[in-house]
């Protein structure tokens, strides 16, 4: 119950946002097109992306100038879009008869592969992106330098260069047919008719292995193991080669039940894990997350299954993690189990949880998961409950959590309130159950500040202080479905946008490297920075730049909201409550990004133009 202390304090605070408001309508920054703006897309390197009738525009934050125009591609749509997930890359994806497809460096602002210019007759057929490399591997018809005909043949290109690497022909009848792999000087392709090895310097054919139609390689550097898979109907059929003959270690084959959804490289054999769609269509399968899926175990030498009965799973696994000891997974419907590589139980029983498990994360006592409906933290050895009780909440859909260094605890924000668990002990108090947003909004965010902790929504803040009581509130209303759709079309594009990636740069094609740190979960932008620093580029080196800066917007928090004259970008300050000002856009129905690292708000306006407004002032 909030006290009559808390409420004066409300109304004060109320009163100085009010003192301290100001209201900004001129832009920082304006650029100017011939055309019309489609579309603006903010790129995660900080690029924000427009389409206009003249070309495709890119502007890095805090530019006067536009950053690039590539004419070459006017009018293109958001469908026809293929990010490469934590690459500059963004593949313009073929339109219509013809398969000319195009990838754009958007951090350089340059074209690093247009098949056209390459002299790929009509486009290429297939291409796939290769990580860690950064290759792009291309198949089709090629006219090469001073020759007057076309033939078949797979094209690499190195993207951090824009050049070509080689050409490595193929005949007509045996075309590349699934996506390919890197291993040091050698790149496999999986062909129609076999499996073909090229020296990446001379172009040379190594070897080739008798293993038709595979659908894709995958290549362990570090073992120097090639293993092609092959997709029959729903099931698969798994094949390992000599790196150094081609020779076929398993020409048989060994067939699994399902389609591949994991592949992780352990020591003491291949883990696999499928998905074996329940009833109906594939698709509503998928889209309903219904059915089960099956953990394998592949011997090295021999490919057979080292597990006489694979572990129940009761649903579809979206957790796989190899530890020392053995293989630990979550479920989709709920459920953590831990196998042995022997193939018995590590847990006298599977622990049952609530469905959605949203992290898994070590911390110094244990596992510590987190799901729709109950939180714990768990013994790894015995999969039971570390303090011998389990948070149970209201079925959430939205879950967040932190943790609270000065005071040792992790909390968490469900549908009940705010739960605070000691990360010592594991006792666990409801700290607060008196959140109520405004508009049916729940807390979709928590952060601990120095003077409280912040509960964030698209349309609500509120501070509590570190014992629970409330300190203030802010509320700004929706601007209507159109204009809030807008807001997060940009962060959803991307976030579903997806590339054929092989071996190490796919969440599960990678050696087991056990459940993540409770900090590296949570902090996924500063991982990726030290990631992107190790590639000698110019694009990669300026996302790494951006994210392990300090996020310009860090103490403050941007609200769209309904105003007389249209909708306005309300900028409140984390730590009071206050409105620090407003960006007013006369349009009832606006086209803008916000980029809230760097601290920019882009803004098309009624014209042919983009505005930016500077939110750090």
């Amino acid at each position: 119950m909030r006290t009559f202390k808390n409420t004066v304090l409300l109304i004060a605070v109320m009163l100085l946002a009010h003192a301290g408001w100001s209201q900004k309508t001129t832009p920082d920054y304006q650029y100017a097109f011939d055309g019309q703006v489609k579309w603006l897309l903010l790129h995660e390197s900080g690029t924000l992306l427009a389409s206009t009738g003249e070309a495709l525009a890119g502007i890095r934050p805090n530019s006067s100038e536009v950053s690039f125009k590539i004419d070459r591609l006017k009018r293109v749509k958001e469908e026809h879009l293929e990010f490469v997930p934590n690459t500059p890359y963004l593949i313009v994806k073929p339109r219509g008869i013809f398969m000319h497809t195009v990838v754009v460096d958007v951090v350089k602002g340059a074209i690093v592969f247009d098949s056209k210019a390459e002299d790929w007759q009509n486009g290429v057929s297939s291409r796939h992106f290769i990580s860690p490399e950064m290759m792009f591997v291309v198949n089709g018809m090629h006219k090469e330098e001073g020759m007057g005909q076309y033939t078949g043949g797979v094209g690499l290109y190195d993207l951090k260069t824009g050049k070509l690497v080689k050409i490595f022909e193929r005949k007509a009848s045996n075309p590349m047919v699934g996506e390919p792999d890197i291993m040091g000087d050698n790149i496999i392709i999986p062909g129609l008719k076999d499996v073909t090895c090229y020296s990446i310097s001379s172009g040379a054919e190594k070897w080739s292995a008798d293993i038709k139609n595979a659908t894709n390689i995958i290549a362990n550097e570090d073992t120097k193991e090639i293993y092609a898979f092959r997709t029959k109907g729903d099931n698969t059929v798994v094949y390992k080669i000599n790196s150094d003959s081609g020779a076929s270690l398993w020409p048989e084959g060994n067939k699994i039940k399902g389609v591949i959804s994991t592949i992780e490289f352990a020591d003491q054999g291949l883990a696999i894990v499928t998905n074996i769609l329940g009833g109906g269509s594939k698709l509503a399968s998928k889209l309903k997350g219904s059915g089960t899926s099956k953990v394998y175990l592949l011997d090295h030498n021999s490919g057979t299954d080292l597990w006489d009965k694979s572990p129940k799973t009761k649903g579809i696994i979206d957790h796989f993690y190899i530890e020392d000891d053995g293989i630990i997974f979550g479920v989709s419907d709920g459920g953590i189990n831990k196998i042995a590589f022997d193939g018995t139980p590590r847990w006298k029983k599977p622990l049952k949880t609530g469905p959605g498990i949203q992290i898994m994360a070590t911390v110094p006592t244990g596992l510590l998961y987190i799901s729709e409906t109950d939180a714990d933290i768990i013994d790894m050895a015995t999969g039971e409950s570390v303090f011998g009780k389990a948070i149970k909440y209201k079925r959430s859909a939205a879950v967040a959590s932190t943790y609270d260094k000065t005071r040792d605890r992790f909390l968490i924000s469900c549908k009940d309130g705010v739960y605070e668990v000691d990360g010592n002990n594991g006792e666990y108090n409801l700290l607060t159950g008196d959140i109520k947003f405004e508009g049916k909004e729940d807390p979709t965010g928590i952060e601990v500040r120095n003077n409280g902790i912040l509960l964030t929504a698209d349309q609500n803040l509120e501070m509590i202080d570190f014992q629970g009581e409330p300190i203030w509130e802010v509320y700004h209303r929706p601007p209507g479905k159109s204009a809030f759709g807008l807001a997060i079309v940009g962060a959803l594009t991307l976030a579903s946008a997806s590339a054929a990636i092989s071996h190490s740069a796919t969440a599960g094609y990678m050696k087991g490297a056990g459940v993540p740190s409770y900090n590296s979960t949570v902090q996924y932008h500063e991982q990726q920075a030290e990631s992107w620093a190790q590639v000698t580029d110019a694009g990669f080196q300026e996302m790494a730049k951006r994210f392990k800066a300090t996020k310009a917007t860090a103490n403050s928090a941007f609200i769209l909201t309904k105003v007389d004259d249209g909708v306005a970008l309300v900028k409140v300050d984390k730590n009071s409550g206050l409105s620090l000002n407003e960006i007013v856009i006369q349009d009832k129905d606006p086209m803008y990004e916000v980029d809230d690292i760097e601290g920019f708000l882009y803004f098309k306006d009624k014209g042919n133009n983009i505005s930016a407004y500077n939110l750090n002032k």
